[in-house]
């Protein structure tokens, strides 16, 4: 009976988000602690959300002026490794907090530097992660969008 509540009000918090899939992406920001996301301020939860949604976007391109890295380049923070050669790309539940994404950013010494991901086996050629500063512009947007619904 514990388990069905706390599993209802997980939902009833996840559902909150308005969002799609919002739980898969905010799962690894607390190592797969649904307890301490449940605990998590429910706004701050939502921007957070937001930002893993504004990571990235699929295209068949590369955008002028882009540096391109192999998919196989990106880690599991859970476990450290590298993600396979036939990676397939599913927006809505790829965690930008779940991979080490953020450690490419980092070679970059400013935060508008957006970088691809090329990923063949996806439907798209390429995984474009947004710059920091472009994730964080998406994110306000998401985020204040989700607030007027």
């Amino acid at each position: 009976m514990k388990k069905i509540v706390f599993v209802a009000a997980l939902m009833a918090s996840v559902m909150g988000l308005k969002a799609q899939n919002c739980e898969q992406l905010m799962l690894p920001y607390f190592s797969g602690d649904a307890d301490a996301m449940a605990a998590y301020p429910q706004e701050k939860l939502e921007w957070r959300c937001a930002f893993a949604r504004a990571a990235f976007y699929v295209s068949d391109t590369v955008p002028a002026g882009v540096d391109v890295y192999p998919i196989t380049e990106v880690r599991s923070k859970a476990d450290g490794t590298n993600l396979p050669a036939d990676f397939v790309v599913d927006l809505s539940t790829l965690s930008f907090y779940a991979y080490t994404f953020n450690e490419v950013q980092l070679r970059y010494p400013r935060g508008n530097v957006t970088v691809c991901f090329s990923t063949p086996a996806s439907e798209h050629q390429y995984l474009v992660l947004r710059s920091v500063d472009d994730m964080f512009a998406k994110a306000e947007e998401l985020y204040n969008k989700e607030r007027e619904l």
